[in-house]
């Protein structure tokens, strides 16, 4: 049975993520940062994932995860970065604070986490990382306004091209991903895709798909470039 690790995955992308890879045959490991609130999810889901508790933006947090990890699994065939705040400020409304807090979560966390699983995979065809980040992060699409939100996913999709770089003697594929404008309690009620077709391009990333690694994607196979 494979073993898939998602984050922040009490609610929202996270959540359909977790319960769609159940479906699918996967051991889950689903996080939050409250672990009650992970422990919920987790039955809501069924199937029997394992909650742990999880604040990507903190490394005391990710370095216990990592020993929880360890004790309740063997391997890591799928990371699924998921994890993420949004921040709402124009970058003439200048906050460092909030900035700092969206990078902590949406970049470092990504890299924290990552650090912590990696050591688990197996130099494997079928072993994938797979960063959930937006075509608000691309540069084409850079604007004003989420100054936070803008910045962390520009520099979580440098993280994915430099990390699948780094790889590029293993067979482990990282790729960075858009859900699209999905209906979620940060994407809100009037967003234009239901919940389920927003994990759409995680799952078949995780369990379909034979592509390169370093690619930034939405919607299947629609490759979004820089």
């Amino acid at each position: 049975m494979k073993t898939a690790v998602v984050t922040g995955a009490n609610r929202g992308i996270g959540k359909e993520i977790a319960r769609q890879l159940i479906q699918k045959g996967f051991r889950v490991v689903l996080t939050a940062r409250d672990l009650e609130k992970a422990k919920r999810a987790a039955a809501e889901i069924g199937g029997e994932p394992i909650a742990l508790e999880l604040d990507v933006a903190r490394d005391d947090s990710a370095e216990a995860f990592g020993i929880l990890l360890r004790d309740r699994v063997d391997r890591v065939d799928v990371l699924i970065n998921n994890a993420g705040i949004l921040g709402r400020l124009r970058l003439l409304d200048f906050d460092i604070q909030e900035i700092h807090e969206v990078l902590e979560t949406n970049l470092f966390g990504a890299l924290r986490t990552t650090k912590m699983v990696l050591p688990l995979m197996p130099e494997s065809a079928e072993s994938r990382i797979i960063n959930i980040s937006s075509e608000m992060g691309a540069w084409r699409e850079l604007r004003g306004g989420h100054a936070g939100y803008r910045l962390s996913k520009v520099s979580l999709n440098a993280f994915t091209a430099m990390l699948a770089h780094e790889l590029r003697n293993t067979p482990i594929k990282v790729n960075a991903i858009c859900p699209g404008w999905v209906r979620t309690e940060m994407g809100g009620p009037g967003a234009s895709r239901p919940v389920e077709k927003g994990a759409e391009t995680a799952i078949w990333l995780a369990t379909e798909a034979e592509i390169p690694s370093g690619n930034f994607l939405a919607i299947r196979r629609k490759f979004l470039g820089d």
